[in-house]
Formats: structure tokens, C-alpha cells, sequence
């Protein structure tokens, strides 16, 4: 069983096209980031205090968690501000 944030992401760059995060782009009605407030637009920097700059990143940190785990997820919002939130894990489909 592999873990799941419950979230659609793309890797987001800064002006000098250097990756600085995972932007999420969509999130799954019912799962573990809708349920701790993440949504689209939020930039994911990070997950248990390791720095998240690309989607790969973030699918390595996931595979060695287990689903019902909880998850200090940093964020960036669309308005700059900055959040960490304690996201307890689902269960990626189909493991």
C-alpha cells in the first residue's frame, strides 16, 4: 500500500527557471489534502521538514510514508502567505 496526498501537482520554477516547488493544479474531493485545506493554487515546499523543489521529489518522500501517516506539509499560497499543515494520508489507488 503507497501513500497518497489526494492531489493532482506540476513542478513549479522561479524566474530563473530553477524548480521551487510542486504546484497543486488539482485536489480529490474526500482526500487526505481536501480534508487538511490544501487546494489549487497552493505550492507545496516541503513535507516533514524535507525540502520539496519537483513532482518527483515529492513522489520519492510519499513512497516512504504509509497511508494513515501524518504529514507536516509546508505551503506557499497564492496570495504569498505561508502555511504548514498536518495532513494524515490516504491510500494511493489501486496499491
Amino acid at each position: 500500500h503507497r501513500a497518497a496526498l489526494g492531489v493532482n501537482v506540476v513542478t513549479v520554477t522561479n524566474a530563473t527557471g530553477v524548480p521551487s516547488g510542486v504546484g497543486v493544479s488539482g485536489v480529490t474531493p474526500g482526500g487526505a489534502a481536501a480534508a487538511a485545506g490544501i487546494t489549487a493554487g497552493d505550492i507545496i515546499t516541503a513535507v516533514n521538514g524535507t525540502a520539496i523543489p519537483d513532482a518527483a521529489t515529492l513522489s520519492v518522500v510519499l513512497a516512504g510514508l504509509k497511508p494513515g501517516d501524518q504529514a507536516a506539509v509546508s505551503l506557499t499560497r497564492p496570495d504569498g502567505a505561508t502555511a504548514t499543515v498536518s495532513v494524515t494520508l490516504g491510500q494511493l489507488n489501486g496499491t
